[in-house]
């Protein structure tokens, strides 16, 4: 059984999907966030992301990052993987927007060719997004993804939305659930070492029967779905009383909202 560089590269790329879809562990931590009410979970995140995205300097947005990381310590979330979830977006954003640092006029730094305006729009973006994945990474994994559904259900959201929500992921699962065992198949026919001649074709027919066998598999789960009466609602459960956790929960984002608009 042998692997090539496209094998190794869509593994990892199927483990670290189904990884991020389906950790349940951080969720039954006795944390900070793990103890906040989904609903008002969602609603705090809602106001910490918008919030951020509305800052244009780079003094306000730092200290929004090291909050997320905060609430994540808080949490009991290891900062390896919360930081690397923390990693990839971020180092995107700024490879898109590097270019302002050029083109945006201005006095220039002394060393290098880069306006002054531009490398400070660049680096006020590139944290702005990292603050805003840290958000959205804490709700992601401090929530289990059926307690996150009852609470956009308990906030009133459509249903049509809250069973769309809870159809893609399903079939998120599906999608790289199939691409794993289809690159287990592979390696297991693959005898000898490819060339990159053979990847490169092979890989073009791994794409094209992955697709129609991931809309094949996706089609099978739907119909699954409907013998068993529907896409299933979300679970109910029983308000619950505010607690120390979804004050203090609350107390963070009024002053975190508070001091932003005020500075």
């Amino acid at each position: 059984m042998r692997s090539d560089v496209f094998d190794r590269t869509v593994a990892a790329i199927a483990s670290r999907a189904q990884w991020f879809l389906l950790i349940e562990e951080l969720p039954t931590r006795k944390g900070f966030l793990q103890a906040v009410a989904p609903s008002l979970k969602v609603v705090g995140v809602f106001a910490l992301v918008v919030v951020t995205v509305l800052q244009e300097e780079l003094r306000i947005v730092g200290p929004l990052v090291v909050l997320s990381v905060l609430l994540a310590v808080a949490s009991r979330i290891p900062l390896r993987t919360f930081l690397g979830r923390l990693a990839g977006p971020p180092l995107v954003a700024a490879v898109v927007v590097a270019p302002q640092a050029v083109l945006m006029g201005g006095p220039q730094l002394s060393v290098v060719p880069l306006s002054v305006e531009g490398v400070d729009y660049v680096a006020t973006f590139t944290v702005r997004v990292a603050a805003c994945v840290g958000f959205l990474s804490l709700l992601l994994l401090t929530t289990r993804f059926s307690t996150l559904l009852s609470g956009f259900d308990r906030l009133r959201v459509p249903r049509i939305a809250v069973l769309l929500l809870a159809i893609t992921y399903r079939y998120l699962l599906v999608f790289f659930a199939e691409l794993e065992r289809m690159v287990r198949a592979r390696r297991s026919r693959t005898l000898t070492d490819p060339d990159l001649r053979r990847t490169w074709r092979d890989s073009g027919n791994f794409l094209g029967t992955f697709l129609l066998r991931s809309l094949e598999r996706g089609e099978r789960v739907g119909r699954a779905a409907r013998a068993r009466g529907g896409t299933g609602g979300t679970p109910h459960r029983p308000p619950t009383r505010l607690g120390r956790a979804d004050l203090a929960f609350g107390l963070v984002v009024a002053v975190t909202v508070l001091g932003v608009t005020v500075a």
